[in-house]
């Protein structure tokens, strides 16, 4: 997970308040909603310290235009100078939760905020379709006529039929070249195609394997959008995230494997990786993370169990925060990849445990268990902490 979006509130000195709410508009009362989730915010944030500057500033963004109608979530983060983070969310919060603190909350933020997949989709019919990228308005690709064949016979007819059927040939040879740009260009890890049958199937014969390698069709879907596309592209998206959350822990549990020093786990070290910026990649664990408070300074780098060790290494405190914070912080500011894990089933237990029962496949070893939740890939080794 990229957390590039964070920067904002990760280079400033604090405090922050940070806010994970339900943005669902989809009753008629979704206003009087809206309007007691601002209150309970303000409340909860008031009961923290949080002055009146910061509530007023997240008050007016909570305030704004509401997001389209549907299931929703946001999240912001703000300091005295204003709104820091303001986003989105497919999903409400399992969680609601108003937070003000030395560093934004951003172990609830990772927590619940899906990672983003890069997703192009296309709509395709006879006269050629339409290509969407998010943030992007949409492109028409296509438009050679004619397209639609008449019942009949004769040697005019048949001369008509071919004409079709050449149109139809360029307006999918059109289509699938601008679908290449597109997935090429984003470097899309899902295409959503949709459209009638044959004309899915004219086009899917014309992609490449990088794009049939992603593709995600959705059936019956030949009027102007199919009905369960929503869902479909969340399942997909979900698919993308899982492949590289699995991909991550088995690089992690490869690396722990070999005595290179490019794999730690535990407080002690994961921080002193930290200090080092050293860490390419951050596990963790939320429900298995301590509540320990560590010391950070200035530089999001500088993190310490304690004032001497950020003594040490000649950093002035600047105060104390959850240790998932401060790494998350750090992890931001050092262009990290982050990796949220968990359990991976009803059992409750960790991925990376030896001890699981059950087959391991022989290609994808287990590793040792995340202590107290954390782990890094490193870019170089650094003493232990």
């Amino acid at each position: 997970m990229r957390l590039d979006w964070l920067r904002p509130a990760c280079d400033r000195p604090g405090p922050f308040a940070t806010v994970l709410i339900d943005a669902t508009h989809d009753t008629e009362d979704a206003a009087e909603l809206d309007r007691l989730r601002r209150r309970e915010v303000g409340a909860a944030l008031a009961d923290q310290g949080a002055p009146a500057d910061v509530r007023e500033a997240v008050e007016a963004a909570l305030a704004g235009p509401p997001p389209p109608d549907g299931t929703a979530g946001r999240v912001l983060v703000a300091d005295a100078t204003g709104v820091l983070v303001d986003r989105l969310t497919p999903l409400p919060p399992a969680a609601p939760a108003a937070h003000w603190g030395p560093l934004p909350d951003l172990l609830a933020v990772v927590t619940e905020v899906p990672e983003p997949v890069r997703t192009v989709r296309v709509r395709v019919d006879e006269t050629g379709g339409e290509i969407a990228v998010p943030g992007e308005d949409p492109v028409t690709v296509g438009g050679e006529t004619p397209v639609h064949k008449v019942p009949a016979g004769g040697a005019s007819h048949l001369s008509m039929q071919e004409r079709v059927e050449e149109s139809w040939r360029r307006n999918t040879a059109a289509l699938a070249e601008a679908t290449e740009r597109a997935v090429q260009r984003t470097g899309a890890e899902v295409l959503v195609l949709t459209g009638d049958a044959p004309a899915r199937a004219r086009l899917r014969d014309r992609l490449s394997r990088r794009c049939t390698d992603v593709l995600v069709e959705i059936e019956h879907s030949g009027g102007e959008r199919g009905a369960d596309l929503p869902d479909t592209v969340a399942r997909a998206e979900d698919d993308v995230r899982a492949l590289r959350r699995r991909t991550a822990l088995d690089r992690f549990a490869r690396a722990a494997g070999h005595d290179d020093g490019l794999a730690v786990s535990g407080e002690a070290d994961v921080l002193a990786a930290a200090r080092a910026q050293a860490v390419e990649t951050l596990l963790v664990d939320p429900a298995a993370v301590p509540a320990d408070e560590v010391w950070f300074g200035a530089d999001p780098a500088a993190l310490a169990a304690d004032e001497a060790g950020l003594a040490a290494i000649g950093s002035t405190p600047a105060g104390r925060a959850p240790v998932a914070a401060a790494l998350l912080r750090a992890a931001v500011v050092t262009d990290a990849d982050v990796v949220v894990t968990g359990p991976a089933g009803p059992d409750g237990r960790d991925p990376l445990d030896p001890d699981v029962p059950g087959e391991q496949d022989e290609e994808q070893p287990a590793g040792p268990v995340l202590r107290h939740g954390l782990g890094a890939v490193l870019r170089f080794p650094v003493a232990a902490g």
